[in-house]
């Protein structure tokens, strides 16, 4: 739960409400993406069938309540999806739910440089949180023929929103908006915390008063003897539970809470890490391709992924982060920089615009001496944040520091540059970039596995007040058909493009279903809890075994777009479930690249044929549809 329950309403008239999906057409649409999944596993739907037919006669009252919740609710979604996808997982952050956002590399040519830089994307991500605050950047419209307006609540909270954990359920501090006369961020160091202060009395803190206070705090860590750090950023890393428990006991002691609470008011966090975690750093090309854009090698992209995911684990740089902030901003000593986001607070687009304008602001003043002219008006120190660890609160953090060194082990990371063609190659196809991508990553699944499982897509509803996500479902019968007739060698190549066809027409329904507020992964949570509420929990539905199997997701993918001109950004994320693949991808004018990541020990998944997979079926569409 969250203790923030205003609506922001952004310059003008608010938008509408979601909509409530009729029943009969959320589980029409559930029993076409079950029967796929049953078809792989061999099951038969006709159980299936039955247990809809029966919640679709039986659940009148259940779908009657969620009525009357959207009634008097800004947005009937968040009081169910925001619990049930991430504050009641007890997985840990890293690897599992947090991803990572690579920035353009930089060059340092020393100590100083790196700070100045961290100085100045400090000072850039409080300036776009200032300009927030003050309303004056455009209000954002949708993509598409039809513009219309997009929320901006995501804006409001990004800085300055923390996920406290909690038994069972996890809670969102949001620090007090009206409060904008002091800020601050906090500041990682050599695992050691500390606060930077970027406003006072109302007033910006320039980037000369930040260095002067990261250059102390760097200075301070360093020449602290190390075998009295108390690794504070354990307490974020493991299983939400064991998290929730090491904090309800460091709370007990008021030193602690006064910290934390200076923690969770801080606008985001800052880590500054030293070396290259003794990793062979791979080069990057300054070779320029065709379009512009230096050629940076997949095994950077991966090198620098994992780091921001991980830190290279405890014995690394791991343990100095703070993972339960929104925001954690990475700065390392060999010119890596990036994001690690906690993402229950917002999704990738809004971080994204977010991050790349402090970016361009950091391009565009790099070069001026003046932003570090000295100014005596900010002389402040940075405040040491301590810490009293009990016997059974460092045993807590142990655990938690043993979990997240296994994720780490655990974790794989691939990325594919794929220079064939993209966006443009594609829409001379006339087919959505987005449905081509995802049905691609179907045939390469097929290809593989010799299946499809269920599919996760993030597909915006910010047209709507409050609105986050539901998800694009690629997995349907049309897909099915498709990649089977993929696979048959003596299928006519006309047939399987009028299957294809048919599948990426299927795919931009379900799509557009989705951003109209009228996909059903949203209303399926709304109606499982509600009817566990009613009574109705262990209707046949819910303890058929493919209901679990349809909403759980072995491929979770997400098209994150980043702009041409920050070559070399990208984003990555660990796998949702450990039998299962991650996939970010970023469609470019003439490129396309992808994070494909899974869990290493896991016997089913096979990251690197995944990889391959992926590769070839994008070339194999092609062959096909150059042939049409």
């Amino acid at each position: 739960m969250s203790d923030d329950s205003d609506t922001i309403e952004w310059y003008e008239k608010s938008l509408p409400k979601v909509p409530v999906p009729e029943l009969e057409k959320t589980l029409s649409r559930y029993l076409e993406y079950a029967s796929v999944v049953a078809a792989g596993q061999g099951k038969n739907i006709e159980t299936t069938r039955k247990a809809v037919e029966d919640f679709t006669n039986s659940a009148v009252d259940v779908q009657q309540r969620l009525k009357e919740i959207a009634k008097n609710e800004i947005n009937w979604v968040n009081r169910f999806w925001l619990p049930e996808m991430y504050l009641r997982i007890r997985l840990p952050l890293p690897v599992n739910s947090s991803p990572a956002y690579v920035f353009p590399k930089q060059t340092f040519e020393g100590a100083e440089d790196k700070l100045r830089y961290t100085a100045l994307l400090i000072r850039g991500l409080v300036e776009f949180k200032d300009a927030i605050d003050r309303k004056s950047i455009d209000r954002e419209l949708s993509t598409g023929a039809s513009k219309q307006n997009m929320c901006m609540v995501q804006y409001d909270r990004v800085l300055g929103c923390y996920r406290q954990p909690r038994k069972d359920e996890d809670f969102q501090h949001m620090r007090n908006k009206n409060n904008r006369g002091d800020e601050h961020v906090t500041l990682m160091s050599d695992n050691q915390a500390f606060l930077i202060r970027t406003r006072v009395k109302g007033e910006l803190v320039p980037a000369s008063g930040v260095l002067r206070q990261l250059q102390e705090a760097a200075r301070v860590s360093a020449n602290r003897a190390k075998e009295i750090v108390i690794p504070i950023g354990a307490a974020s890393v493991g299983e939400r539970n064991d998290a929730g428990a090491c904090w309800e006991e460091l709370l007990k002691v008021e030193e602690n809470a006064a910290s934390l609470s200076a923690v969770n008011q801080s606008l985001f966090v800052v880590c500054l890490d030293d070396g290259d975690n003794n990793n062979t750093i791979p080069n990057v090309s300054l070779e320029k391709r065709s379009d512009g854009v230096a050629a940076y090698s997949e095994e950077t992209l991966v090198e620098n992924g994992l780091h921001l995911l991980t830190g290279g684990g405890s014995r690394a740089h791991g343990l100095n982060r703070w993972y339960d902030a929104s925001i954690q901003v990475v700065v390392r000593s060999d010119g890596l920089s990036g994001l690690c986001i906690e993402h229950s607070a917002a999704e990738g687009i809004v971080i994204i615009q977010m991050v790349e304008s402090a970016l361009r602001y950091v391009r565009k003043h790099e070069g001026n001496n003046l932003m570090f002219t000295s100014s005596n008006d900010f002389s402040f120190s940075p405040r040491v944040l301590t810490w009293v660890v009990s016997e059974e609160a460092r045993r807590l953090m142990d655990k938690q520091r043993e979990d997240f060194d296994e994720l780490h082990g655990e974790m794989q990371l691939e990325a594919l540059i794929f220079d064939d063609f993209g966006k443009e190659k594609i829409k001379g196809w006339k087919v959505s970039p987005d449905g081509f991508i995802q049905l691609a990553m179907q045939l390469a699944h097929y290809r593989l596995h010799g299946y499809l499982v269920s599919t996760y897509e993030s597909a915006s509803i910010r047209r709507f007040a409050e609105g986050r996500v539901d998800n694009i479902r690629a997995t349907t019968p049309e897909a099915l058909q498709w990649v089977t007739a993929m696979a048959k060698a003596d299928e006519p190549k006309e047939e399987r493009v009028r299957l294809f066809r048919k599948a990426a027409e299927k795919q931009a329904i379900v799509t557009a279903e989705n951003i109209s507020g009228y996909g059903i992964d949203n209303h399926l949570c709304a109606l499982s809890v509600i009817a566990s509420q009613l009574g109705k929990g262990e209707h046949p539905l819910f303890a058929d075994p493919l209901w679990a199997e349809t909403l759980r997701f072995p491929l979770s993918t997400s098209q994150v777009t980043t702009s041409l001109d920050l070559e070399g950004s990208y984003l990555c994320y660990g796998a949702v479930v450990r039998d299962g693949y991650g996939c970010a991808y970023n469609i470019m004018p003439n490129r396309i690249i992808f994070a494909p990541s899974a869990f290493r020990s896991n016997s089913r998944s096979n990251l690197a044929g995944f990889k391959n997979a992926i590769r070839d079926a994008l070339r194999e569409i092609k062959s096909l549809l150059d042939r049409e």
